[in-house]
């Protein structure tokens, strides 16, 4: 599909202007005032599940094959890199298709480690993306209509639908006005690496590849996803219960004028994002339970495992056990966020920054309603306000006050 005018301009002043260089740069560096939370709080530990081996289980979200459409590598190829990585499941969503689960493929790695769970990546009308989750292997929609008929569609089944590569400038969701979406990709590591294409950065990141390999490179690309991220606080901003998903769009495949390149491998997407998602058991189903409740986070791992705990504890008799994230707390609940020692974590509601804290502990006590999200952020040496070496970490889906 030809680029509109629009994009292509777009695609040329993110590639002049060489955002992604200095958003690396910037991003090594924080300045933080010290925190004004009360102290408090403490490690919630994950509330008991039942059988079946849940409990957090990291997925790779959004990959294509060969198999069924653009990818590099077969299912079986996909897998063995999944494996490769250390992930517990892999969400399949190759394009306009549902085939791959109604030829059985989930059942064929049921019960394994990883998991393969199949959606599907619908092309709507204008060049963006629909993820749809949740759907029947029969389910099939033809691509290029428009977003809101797509999501209608989805919806009809019974599915998931949420937006793709969001802020893409490649492929930018437009159909903001469109109702019926529970959330969107407020990470991709794709449309991160596309920010990354100018002669900066590019002169940079080759370097880094010669010298110490390709997820180094991926770590390199490790910023704030700004955009994205801005575009699901205007969505919480209005009420909304908005799911955040961190995803790859994983290809294993990266084309250089006429040439095909199977950069970045499928094992080194795996290990550089993913989804950490709270489910009972290690099934499709109680996968798409908890994302649907908002009972997850996403992290660039590639930077390091990362355990990122956030709940909220009513007030005095709220009557109410702890609340996890995605779920809803009333206005005086104290909020709990607990990580590594190296992260810092920031409090946001409604896209505004609230307070911060270090040592990766937080607490807050909520005194008006809104969404409330924590980032959390590896740290290397702290001079009073000032954080050095600050690298973007993890994102937790909001606890909504009412």
């Amino acid at each position: 599909m030809a680029s509109s005018l629009r994009t292509r301009l777009r695609i040329a002043a993110t590639v002049l202007g060489a955002r992604g260089f200095w958003d690396a740069l910037a991003g090594r560096f924080l300045w933080q005032p010290p925190p004004g939370a009360p102290p408090g709080g403490g490690i919630l530990e994950a509330p008991p599940l039942g059988g079946g081996g849940g409990g957090w289980l990291r997925g790779a979200l959004h990959v294509h094959t060969c198999t069924y459409s653009d990818g590099a590598g077969t299912i079986e190829e996909v897998m063995g890199a999944a494996k490769a990585a250390g992930v517990d499941f892999v969400l399949l969503t190759d394009h306009n298709t549902m085939r791959p689960k109604a030829d059985g493929l989930e059942e064929r790695y049921a019960g394994q480690t990883p998991f393969l769970i199949v959606g599907d990546e619908i092309t709507v009308k204008g060049g963006a993306f629909l993820l749809a989750l949740d759907l029947p292997g029969d389910f099939q929609f033809a691509p290029n209509q428009p977003p809101q008929v797509a999501i209608d569609a989805i919806l009809a089944v019974g599915g998931l639908p949420l937006v793709s590569l969001p802020d893409d400038m490649k492929h930018p969701w437009d159909a903001w006005d469109a109702t019926g979406c529970a959330g969107l990709e407020a990470l991709n590591l794709s449309t991160v690496a596309r920010e990354h294409i100018n002669p900066l950065s590019l002169t940079w990141l080759l370097l880094l590849w010669r010298l110490k390999g390709e997820l180094t490179v991926l770590q390199a690309l490790c910023t704030r996803p700004d955009a994205s991220l801005a575009s699901w606080d205007r969505l919480l901003a209005q009420g909304k219960k908005q799911i955040g998903l961190g995803a790859l769009d994983a290809h294993a495949l990266l084309k250089i004028g006429k040439k095909k390149h199977p950069i970045p491998s499928y094992e080194n997407s795996f290990r550089a994002v993913t989804t950490h998602v709270l489910a009972e058991t290690r099934t499709p189903k109680a996968i798409h339970t908890a994302i649907r409740a908002g009972h997850c986070f996403f992290a660039y791992d590639c930077l390091g495992e990362i355990a990122l705990d956030f709940h909220a504890t009513p007030p005095p008799g709220g009557g109410q056990g702890a609340i996890l994230m995605g779920d809803g707390a009333p206005v005086g609940a104290m909020l709990t966020a607990t990580g590594p020692e190296t992260a810092l974590l920031r409090l946001y509601r409604a896209g505004g920054g609230i307070v911060a804290a270090g040592k990766g502990s937080l607490s807050y006590r909520t005194d008006r309603p809104g969404a409330y999200r924590i980032e959390a952020y590896r740290v290397g040496i702290q001079r009073g306000p000032l954080f050095l070496g600050a690298r973007p970490w993890a994102f937790t889906n909001p606890i909504y006050v009412k």
